[in-house]
């Protein structure tokens, strides 16, 4: 019979042992700011991706998700059972795990991968029919037109409308393309005063582990070696008539680890352009830069002169024309 541990002695075993210190045994590890880094012998890795944090006593590999304390490094990387793990922690913790154990009638690690799985978010989303898409109709955007974005980006992008809502829709892929929802713009100038929301989602949204718009143009990220992430697909598409291919939009300013993820492992350039309001030195935005300059180079777009209006205008760095575009980007800034 499989004995059964409580998720308290689990969390003692893990919090006895420091982490780091064994797996400098077998691991080359480099420090990088609070973290030390070193290449996840799991996968090829050509930039290490696997960080270990100190203070957290907490492995995670940005490539392949592999992450925990050390009885799940024990089963990743010695390739041990739950219980040999947990006896092997248990060893290096100078823990007695005999006297840990308060009942042998349940399997607890069935228990345990379900406490295990609870703690990572489901980042599956429902596979839409693109009948659900064709319904809205394809028709000129005039207000689109206006500001400069032509009529075969839009088309590119199959960016239509939604006569019942007044709003401008358009698709939502995941990385393999795979149409998971549709997401609306209101067409109404006063939504404010008319309490409607600029934006709404047409299905559930889950987990955010995708780009908007980054199946379009993950071919040109990986020419250029670059990604441009803006907050919007209306920008993707500004800049994308402008010869900028390599785009694609967060949908807001904080990236959630599977975005991280998902950016760790296009092992590309990264340029951060988001709307004028975002303080880049904010700690939400700060830490999502600080863990990708890890891998990668990241840059961020800044507006010293306020070429955009300041901060108070809220524009996005394509919104005053592609002159003001270009000197923005020329000058973009890399985050050290």
């Amino acid at each position: 019979m499989r004995i059964e541990y409580s998720q308290e002695m689990l969390d003692e075993i893990n919090n006895n042992v420091d982490l780091i210190g064994y797996a400098s045994q077998t691991l080359d590890l480099v420090k990088r700011g609070n973290d030390y880094f070193t290449h996840c012998p799991k996968h090829e890795d050509k930039t290490p991706s696997l960080s270990f944090n100190p203070e957290a006593n907490y492995y995670y590999c940005f490539s392949c998700g592999r992450h925990g304390q050390i009885i799940n490094f024990l089963k990743d990387f010695e390739n041990l059972s739950f219980s040999e793990a947990v006896k092997k922690a248990s060893a290096l913790a100078n823990l007695d795990v005999s006297k840990m154990c308060f009942s042998n009638t349940i399997a607890f690690l069935r228990k345990y991968e379900q406490i295990q799985q609870s703690k990572v978010r489901e980042c599956t989303h429902r596979i839409l029919d693109q009948h659900e898409y064709d319904k809205y109709k394809k028709e000129p955007i005039t207000e689109w037109l206006t500001e400069g974005i032509s009529q075969s980006v839009m088309d590119k992008y199959d960016i239509r409308i939604d006569n019942f809502q007044n709003r401008i829709v358009y698709p939502v892929y995941d990385i393999q393309s795979n149409l998971i929802n549709i997401k609306g713009r209101t067409r109404y100038p006063n939504f404010k005063a008319l309490r409607i929301p600029k934006y709404i989602n047409y299905y559930s949204v889950g987990v955010m582990d995708y780009f908007q718009g980054l199946n379009f143009t993950l071919q040109d990220v990986k020419k250029k070696n670059e990604i441009i992430i803006f907050e919007s697909i209306k920008s993707v598409m500004k800049a994308e008539g402008w010869g900028y291919c390599n785009c694609a939009s967060a949908e807001k300013h904080t990236l959630t680890r599977e975005q991280i993820e998902l950016l760790a492992a296009l092992r590309v350039n990264i340029v951060f352009a988001y709307d004028t309001d975002v303080n880049y030195y904010n700690n939400d935005v700060r830490q999502n830069i600080d863990k990708l300059k890890q891998l990668t180079n990241v840059y961020i777009i800044r507006d010293p002169k306020q070429l955009l209006g300041g901060p108070e205008a809220k524009n996005a760095p394509v919104d005053m024309g592609q002159a003001i575009w270009d000197e923005l980007y020329a000058h973009r800034k890399k985050v050290i």
